[in-house]
């Protein structure tokens, strides 16, 4: 049987600090699940904070499903860090499939291949019932923390 990654271990007390500040707070962001190599990250967007009003209605910003996608990619690969290691993202990209409405927010996120300094990572965004509205790949670098 192997061992627990670090990353996964010190998740749920590192994320504490991580959702009460920066981009995460502000979305409203929080892990619905973790395991090695996979995580499910919720986020609640507002039509005041996170959003744009267009003839059809309030529009979730591009940004903050960017956001939302680059949190979930950089934290995926975390669950893979070893102690020592934080995350940070190298390379970024976000498909914009349809329009997003204000409300919950879920992006399922794997690792797909992990390399002593890189994770190459994919996710989708979904509207919490089950409909993509995004999905977006990422290269995270492992650095010293």
């Amino acid at each position: 049987m192997t061992e627990e990654p670090y990353g996964l271990r010190v998740l749920p007390e590192i994320y504490k600090e991580w959702s009460t500040t920066g981009m995460i707070a502000n979305i409203g962001g929080s892990v619905v699940e973790a395991k090695a190599g996979h995580l499910v990250l919720a986020a609640n967007m507002t039509t005041e904070r996170h959003s744009f009003p267009t003839s059809r209605g309030p529009i979730v910003h591009g940004g903050a499903i960017a956001t939302l996608a680059d949190e979930a990619l950089a934290t995926v690969a975390f669950t893979l860090a070893d102690e020592g290691q934080s995350t940070v993202t190298a390379d970024l990209k976000v498909d914009f499939l349809r329009p997003a409405h204000p409300g919950r927010l879920v992006a399922r996120a794997s690792v797909r291949h992990r390399t002593k300094r890189l994770a190459f990572c994919e996710a989708t965004i979904e509207h919490d019932g089950g409909e993509i509205v995004a999905e977006a790949r990422a290269v995270i670098a492992f650095v010293s923390a």
